[in-house]
């Protein structure tokens, strides 16, 4: 095999990588993660891909199972309520520290990405512009610590939240709930930016349970 690049990838670099397989469907749940392969076609040793299986085991993507190898997790309605509750306390806290900060700049980003997102076909590019949207209004918070763990909690709904999007009508119904959002927050209404947020929020966690059941029932 060719050596590229990629045989310097760091055990972090390729966590990232076979994240996004998971995360975008490539191995489904339960799928036996082949050390040995994944070796091979990212031309690295056995110990980066060692470290990446332990990375993701921790941010809940791989389950590790003694004498057998690392399998893709599952995906549960349990743990999905668990995100969506998560996100519920967390976002309402950044969301409100970051209000009264929220400026000029801001809402021009935020425009943006919905502009974008309203071209946008690919679950891919969803899954981008969902969280970028979101994140350009809590990051005015300037809560560095609050930012870090939002992005780990988005990174474990972002496989449940593109079983969402598989439901190309609710894209629909998303992006007009963000358009609300940012009305709110633009004339610092916090009450109803905090009560639209949540909403948000729970529905897209409620379809994401209706998700797996319908997935589980086919």
């Amino acid at each position: 095999m060719k050596k590229t690049a990629d045989c310097k990838l760091s055990s972090t670099s390729l966590a990232d990588r076979l994240r996004e397989r998971i995360a975008d469907g490539t191995w489904a749940p339960g799928t036996q993660l082949r050390q040995e392969l994944i070796a091979k076609e990212f031309g690295t040793s056995h110990i980066p891909v060692r470290e990446a299986f332990v990375q993701l085991q921790a941010s809940g993507f791989v389950t590790i199972v003694p004498n057998r190898g690392a399998f893709v997790s599952a995906m549960t309605t349990a743990e999905a309520a668990e995100l969506t509750e998560m996100r519920v306390a967390l976002e309402l806290l950044a969301l409100n520290s970051a209000i009264d900060f929220f400026g000029p700049n801001d809402e021009a980003a935020a425009r943006a990405i919905l502009q974008r997102d309203e071209k946008a076909r690919e679950i891919e590019h969803w899954s981008v512009d969902n969280w970028a949207f979101h994140r350009v209004i809590y990051q005015a918070s300037g809560k560095s610590h609050l930012m870090e763990t939002l992005e780990t909690i988005w990174r474990k709904t972002d496989r449940y939240l593109r079983l969402v999007w598989q439901l190309e009508r609710y894209q629909d119904i998303s992006s007009a709930q963000h358009r609300e959002i940012l009305d709110a927050v633009v004339a610092r209404d916090r009450r109803a930016a905090k009560r639209l947020t949540k909403a948000h929020i729970e529905s897209a966690g409620t379809v994401m349970q209706d998700a797996l059941r319908e997935a589980r029932a086919t």
